[in-house]
């Protein structure tokens, strides 16, 4: 089926969307947009997510004509506008991709089968190194954030994963025990942490697509309703794959932050967070929009591959 609809199909979709909204005053975008799929003719868009944001135009334009255009595209898949950006389209300006990184340790990580002194006598070994102590587990960090059109988000720092959990940790518990990103602490990050610091640098989370990670926690029902609290949009995990993490730019930031502090070595916990915090602030804008930009090009690779990693 295309995925297109004519110039009669569209305004005879935006009227039957209309008229669903007389009928049912209190039914919002997403109330509609359930109807529609479960009806015996749906309309021919891609995926849920994709419907519920016409749906919300449709709505919030309450017309149904075109709204006039001074000299620009009547829209932005017309072959004169794709031609006139190079063949790139913006859908993709609208989505939020966040994930949690991987650990960042003080001191660089390395094979502990590659290390050894090789000397003629033992006398030859500094005293320093033989009784230098090794670390069965480092002290790092952990960092959730996320990029957008906008740039990183949030603006000035990422969020230390380890800090957050302290802060919540229950008065009068044990502090020597570790605290877990559970299921539930995640559900309460979401409506705190990223609720309040969304609400501050977007402002309107009307234009904000949510993307998460496909881990379990992630894709819980109590997960996706914390999501669906803050943000009217989402990705869901079901419109996602395993393999799309090569295609998530969040991937890319995670990488050029770990090459950025690869071999540097950090006495605190504080001086690696505060090096972090100022790589963090030199991703200017244009380069998350560049990287952002490249996400249908890495979807095709994926495609192109069968599935299987680029």
């Amino acid at each position: 089926m295309s995925h297109e609809l004519s110039a009669t199909n569209k305004k005879e979709f935006r009227s039957f969307v209309l008229h669903l909204k007389q009928l049912y005053p209190t039914w919002k975008s997403k109330d509609i947009t359930n109807f529609l799929i479960q009806s015996e003719n749906p309309p021919p868009y891609t995926t849920e997510s994709a419907l519920n944001v016409k749906v919300w135009r449709i709505l919030n334009r309450n017309q149904v004509n075109d709204l006039p255009r001074s000299g620009a595209p009547r829209t932005t898949t017309t072959l004169e506008y794709i031609q006139a950006k190079g063949n790139k389209l913006y859908d993709w300006a609208y989505v939020l991709n966040t994930d949690f990184s991987g650990t960042f340790t003080l001191n660089p990580q390395s094979n502990r089968r590659n290390e050894g002194i090789y000397t003629e006598s033992k006398s030859d070994i500094p005293y320093e190194l033989k009784t230098k102590p090794k670390e069965k587990f480092q002290k790092s960090v952990m960092l959730w954030g996320s990029i957008s059109y906008q740039g990183l988000f949030p603006k000035q720092s990422p969020v230390f994963v380890h800090e957050w959990l302290e802060l919540i940790r229950p008065k009068g518990g044990d502090s020597r025990k570790k605290m877990y990103f559970t299921g539930a602490r995640y559900v309460k990050f979401i409506r705190t942490i990223i609720a309040q610091k969304a609400n501050e640098e977007f402002g309107d989370l009307r234009y904000v697509i949510f993307q998460d990670d496909q881990d379990r926690k992630q894709r819980m029902r109590v997960t996706l309703d914390a999501v669906d609290h803050v943000f009217d949009y989402l990705i869901k995990p079901k419109d996602c794959a395993a393999k799309l993490a090569d295609v998530w730019p969040i991937e890319n930031v995670w990488g050029i932050l770990k090459e950025k502090l690869r071999g540097r070595q950090y006495n605190s916990l504080e001086h690696l967070r505060n090096d972090i915090r100022s790589e963090w602030n030199q991703f200017s804008v244009s380069l998350c929009q560049r990287i952002i930009d490249k996400i249908p090009e890495r979807l095709k690779l994926v495609i192109d591959k069968g599935g299987n990693q680029i």
